[in-house]
């Protein structure tokens, strides 16, 4: 009986993590049993996987290196964006997870400089249930929105300006609220992309954007019209 219980103990375990902080909370939830009976390990790694990546913005993965060894990679997210939404601030990974701001960690504040403001029901689908407000779970908001957005104008002067950035969705279409600023100079600028198919709006809005600010005072940038820029004193 003791050879078997010797054959089935855990023979070696290695935790790779960012922090001492990560790893201690991995061992807080570590399926003891495993440490006795190896295969347990098989099965409960998943179970300790979804634990953990829902109570902290991490990723884990554990291998199996050889009979009765196993290896934990712990790891932060990466927080890609911020958002203000139903109240708090909240970080989201390129992956789509989502955090409270508050709970994540202090890199957390390299997530760009700029914090969107998101309508409380995001874009979920009629019927579909409402996330938590607390761990880490699943972004209500299409991150496929905000990527193609920033691939199309990161590079823009009139980005480079913006203080703050509103997205919503209205009759189906994407619509983007920015102010920006320009030394003593104000602006808002209103953007559809859709209505300016096959051509490069985020250039357009530049060349308008530079000659507004060389003509000096407050404008309103109104881009949600079918191939035409408005513009108006703010």
């Amino acid at each position: 009986m003791s050879d078997y219980r010797y054959w089935f103990t855990l023979r070696g375990y290695k935790v790779e993590s960012q922090s001492q902080a990560l790893e201690r909370r991995l061992w807080d939830v570590f399926p003891k049993r495993c440490l006795t009976f190896w295969p347990y390990m098989l099965k409960d790694a998943d179970g300790m996987k979804e634990f953990l990546e829902r109570d902290m913005p991490v990723t884990v993965s554990t291998e199996m290196e050889g009979i009765g060894r196993f290896r934990t990679r712990i790891d932060w997210l990466t927080a890609w964006v911020k958002v203000d939404w139903r109240g708090h601030i909240w970080c989201i990974s390129r992956e789509g997870r989502m955090w409270l701001f508050e709970r994540g960690r202090q890199n957390d504040d390299q997530a760009g400089r700029l914090v969107w403001k998101i309508p409380d029901d995001g874009n979920a689908q009629d019927g579909e249930p409402q996330p938590q407000m607390s761990g880490v779970f699943k972004s209500p908001i299409d991150t496929g929105v905000i990527a193609s957005f920033l691939e199309d104008f990161r590079g823009c002067k009139w980005y480079e300006a913006a203080t703050d950035i509103t997205w919503e969705r209205r009759a189906g279409m994407d619509l983007f609220f920015l102010k920006l600023s320009h030394g003593a100079q104000r602006f808002e600028l209103y953007l559809q992309r859709g209505k300016y198919s096959g051509h490069d709006v985020g250039a357009e809005i530049d060349d308008v954007f530079m000659r507004l600010v060389s003509e000096g005072g407050n404008h309103i940038i109104d881009a949600t019209y079918e191939g035409k820029i408005f513009l108006r004193k703010l």
